[in-house]
C-alpha cells in the first residue's frame, strides 16, 4: 500500500517495497513507490539510485547512468550510486544483477588503519595496522 506522510519510517517503508518490487520484476509497481517519494523529497539520491537500477534492469543504459549521476550529485558520499555509476561505465560492462547495488545493505567500514611511522631521521613511512 502506498503511504504519503512525512514520517522517516513511511519514507523507509517505501524504499523497503520499491526494492522488493525491484526484484520480483514488478517495475510499475517499484516506480509507484518511489514517484510517491519523491514528492516528499525531490533530492533523495536513495530514489534516483532505485530509479537507475529499474531503468538498468529494463536495459536502458543511458538512462540507467543518467539516474546515477544525478543520486550522485544529489549526495556524492551515498556509496551504492557511486558503485553503481562506476560499474555501468566500465568498459567490460555486462548486466550482471548480483553486482547492483540497492543501498538496502549497510557498508562494511575498512577494517585497516593507516598512521605515520617515524625514522631515527624523522623521516614518516606510511604504514597499515590490520
Amino acid at each position: 500500500m502506498l503511504t504519503i506522510r512525512n514520517k522517516e519510517s513511511y519514507f523507509e517503508d517505501n524504499i523497503i517495497n520499491a526494492i522488493k518490487a525491484i526484484k520480483s520484476n514488478k517495475y510499475d509497481l517499484a516506480c509507484k513507490y518511489l514517484h510517491v517519494e519523491m514528492i516528499e523529497n525531490d533530492h533523495s539520491a536513495v530514489v534516483y539510485n532505485l530509479l537507475g537500477v529499474i531503468s538498468e534492469y529494463k536495459g536502458d543504459v543511458i538512462l540507467a547512468c543518467k539516474y546515477y549521476r544525478a543520486a550522485y550529485v544529489f549526495d556524492p558520499t551515498y556509496k551504492p550510486a557511486d558503485k553503481n555509476l562506476e560499474k555501468l561505465t566500465s568498459f567490460f560492462y555486462i548486466f550482471n544483477e548480483a553486482n547492483i547495488d540497492y543501498g538496502d545493505n549497510v557498508e562494511q567500514e575498512d577494517q585497516n588503519t593507516n598512521f605515520i611511522d617515524y625514522n631515527s631521521r624523522n623521516i614518516g613511512h606510511l604504514k597499515v595496522m590490520r
